[in-house]
């Protein structure tokens, strides 16, 4: 599992981002006020399944290899960059 790092350069530019990866489907984990981690678990998509079972059998043997292939948790952690 790796975490995606990134940094801004302030309180604003933190809540901004948190709530864009918010509206991504992410929750937080954990929070500070200079550090914001959240994760989004993988879902299955019935939708695409049942799109690849109706095309192709083949589509949906690729789709369900690459929902095996994801992680099961990916975490982003979004920190103030520290001036010296």
């Amino acid at each position: 599992m790796s975490v995606k790092q990134i940094t801004v350069d302030s309180k604003e530019s933190l809540a901004f981002t948190t709530t864009s990866y918010l509206a991504k489907g992410f929750v937080v984990a954990n929070s500070t006020p200079e550090k914001v981690v959240m994760q989004k678990k993988k879902e299955f998509k019935a939708l695409w399944a049942i799109i690849g079972l109706l095309l192709c059998v083949l589509p949906l043997l690729i789709y369900i290899l690459v929902y095996v292939i994801q992680p099961d948790v990916e975490i982003v952690e979004i920190s103030i960059k520290t001036t010296v």
